[in-house]
């Protein structure tokens, strides 16, 4: 049986989309965009956060546009699976957004420098609120939500599969580099702080 073409491009477009989303932060690319700029790369978290939202809406649009056959319409009880899931998915970003600093995250505080004459200052290392918990409330709290966010059809099947797997490798990219930035105090937080979900866990895991 053949696979629907727009299913295949739904593949295509979304991995392409994960793609174009990751190398941009990549260290060979943020120390090429340096040497090249060395006064205006503090603008790059900035133009990064409008290039990735920008795509990211306009293959939204292109998804909404495609035929899709449902699949799983989380009936009955199930619904309240759906919405305890969300629910989770919400909180995990609200503390989440206690502990990171946004306004770093979408690069303002970088403009702000920049606007001032002054060198931005790298983020801090912290480890308070559900950083204390787990290691990546947001990528926790995506997964969540693209696993229960709409009624599953055959195009939402693709892409949800793809995000989901592009989260799972982008966090063990982002620990890497973690690990390469801040060194043993980020060994030893993560020996002591889960990565996804606050399960006990044998010692030396990860």
């Amino acid at each position: 049986m053949a696979v629907p073409q727009h299913l295949i491009w739904t593949a295509i477009l979304t991995s392409l989309w994960c793609v174009g989303h990751t190398v941009p932060i990549t260290h060979a690319v943020r120390d090429r965009v340096r040497a090249l700029f060395p006064r205006y790369h503090v603008l790059d978290r900035a133009l990064y956060v409008i290039y990735s939202t920008a795509t990211l809406a306009l293959l939204f649009v292109w998804l909404r546009a495609q035929p899709q056959q449902m699949l799983w319409d989380w009936p009955g009880g199930w619904n309240w699976v759906r919405w305890a899931g969300l629910f989770e998915a919400a909180l995990l970003f609200f503390l989440g957004s206690r502990s990171y600093n946004g306004r770093t995250f979408l690069g303002l505080t970088q403009l702000r420098d920049f606007a001032a004459g002054r060198k931005p200052e790298a983020p801090a290392f912290t480890t308070t609120g559900i950083l204390g918990v787990i290691r990546h409330p947001w990528y926790t709290g995506t997964l969540l939500f693209t696993a229960f966010c709409l009624p599953i059809t055959d195009v939402n099947l693709v892409w949800r599969l793809i995000f989901m797997v592009y989260v799972l490798v982008g966090t063990e990219l982002e620990e890497r580099k973690l690990i390469a930035e801040l060194g043993e105090p980020y060994l030893n937080y993560r020996r002591e702080v889960p990565r996804f979900f606050p399960f006990p866990r044998r010692r030396g895991t990860s």
